[in-house]
């Protein structure tokens, strides 16, 4: 089988045949309450990811984009519909669980710093890694090692409010 014929028959295979699906939305609802007001924020937003597979999800300001990345982050729930993370019903999910899939499963790049304030930058990279079970000279370690890769090394000892956020 030559290359183009290989290639040709994983893009015609279904996706569930290829990688197992990780998130799946399904008609995924939210809706705000303030007294009589009721804002849509989301209005039956149905998605699936498959592991390995790279996505954007885009539209205009207020069409949804952040209330569905807060329900399939487990940080909101929705007003009706349901998120699956590896076939997992997230609603049926205590806090504890919430909190172990948040540390586990669930990794955000937020736009903002979203960092605690009055800890330096290897603090707030080296937290979430003692969380997830590292002992303290391997998170602190690892987490040199992320700052410089990412051109931060110069700033391990700086607060958020020393960073720019460019």
């Amino acid at each position: 089988m030559t290359t183009a014929e290989r290639l040709a028959t994983l893009w015609t295979a279904p996706r569930e045949a290829q990688q197992p699906c990780v998130i799946r939305a399904v008609d995924v609802k939210k809706t705000y309450r303030m007294g009589a007001l009721e804002t849509h924020a989301l209005r039956g937003a149905t998605l699936d990811i498959y592991k390995g597979e790279y996505l954007s999800i885009m539209g205009p300001s207020g069409s949804g984009k952040s209330t569905l990345f807060n329900m399939i982050g487990a940080l909101a729930k929705p007003t009706a519909g349901k998120v699956y993370i590896d076939q997992v019903d997230i609603a049926q999910l205590d806090h504890n669980e919430l909190a172990w899939l948040r540390c586990r499963k669930i990794g955000y790049i937020f736009q903002t710093f979203n960092l605690i304030q009055v800890m330096t930058c290897l603090e707030n990279v080296t937290l979430p890694m003692s969380f997830a079970g590292l002992d303290a000279e391997t998170a602190r370690e690892k987490a040199i090692y992320l700052l410089r890769l990412v051109g931060l090394g110069h700033r391990l000892l700086h607060k958020p409010g020393e960073l720019s956020g460019g």
